[in-house]
């Protein structure tokens, strides 16, 4: 029964992933937490291949469908996040020993919460500030940063990323989406290639694997040919929603679980 519990929030999340950027794993991960079935470790490593899964389907579709983008770059940001994936990684193993199960989806909760709050604030500002850098150092210590965080969080990073290259280049939230994906593709290979060099992968049946993968590849799917066809405002308005709902998902967590 669990497995359809699973199936059916991955879907949706790496549906409103591929739709708006979000990366799918800001929905998966805090979802998986407040179900309790699983440890941290455990949902994190499932949230960590639907959003692979989704972020491969979902680039595929973008690349079929002839979507425009700066490869220079999307190359910088996201070779950028493939080796911020790696400390985060580092980090999260360190503090999950140090303070255990509970305490760290409080503290993941918690963060998250507070990034995507402030995430929405910025999207939804009239005018919102931006650097408008296309600096290569800028765009590849960006990468890095953002590649660590999704990789600590264990999200993709979806609304992150989009919110922070928006301020980052000036780009508007569709564009953000694309190289979002991107970001979340290389962060998440990283993690995948970290937990199996140290053998930190852990103990979860293959069906809840395959299951969440299929899963995350028709949200991919579904969700990116819809960005495809659609303008930047109800973008725009389904990443309001989702992502507030979110950080108060992740603010419940983070009081449910502290001790």
């Amino acid at each position: 029964m669990y497995v359809l519990i699973y199936s059916a929030v991955i879907l949706i999340a790496t549906f409103c992933g591929a739709f708006v950027g979000l990366g799918g794993g800001v929905i998966i991960k805090p979802a998986l937490d407040a179900i309790n079935i699983d440890s941290i470790d455990t949902v994190n490593f499932i949230s960590c291949c639907a959003v692979f899964a989704m972020s491969i389907s979902s680039s595929l579709k973008q690349i079929t469908a002839k979507t425009k983008y700066d490869l220079k770059y999307l190359l910088l940001v996201s070779c950028g996040s493939l080796i911020g994936g790696v400390p985060g990684s580092h980090a999260f193993n360190t503090l999950l020993e140090k303070f255990g199960n509970n305490s760290m989806k409080s503290i993941q909760g918690i963060i998250l919460g507070t990034v995507l709050v402030l995430a929405v604030i910025y999207i939804n500002l009239k005018n919102p500030p931006s650097l408008n850098t296309k600096n290569p150092v800028c765009l590849f210590l960006s990468g890095l940063f953002l590649g660590a965080l999704a990789s600590f969080l264990g999200v993709g990073g979806g609304p992150i990323n989009v919110a922070f290259l928006m301020f980052l280049s000036g780009l508007d939230i569709k564009s953000s989406t694309v190289y979002s994906i991107g970001i979340v593709f290389f962060s998440q290979l990283s993690k995948l290639i970290t937990l199996f060099v140290t053998s930190s992968i852990p103990a979860v049946k293959t069906s809840v694997i395959a299951v969440a993968v299929i899963s995350a590849v028709s949200g991919g799917i579904i969700g990116a040919t819809l960005n495809k066809k659609c303008s930047n405002k109800p973008i725009k308005t389904v990443f309001t929603v989702v992502v507030t709902a979110v950080a108060l998902l992740n603010f419940y967590n983070a009081f449910i679980f502290l001790k």
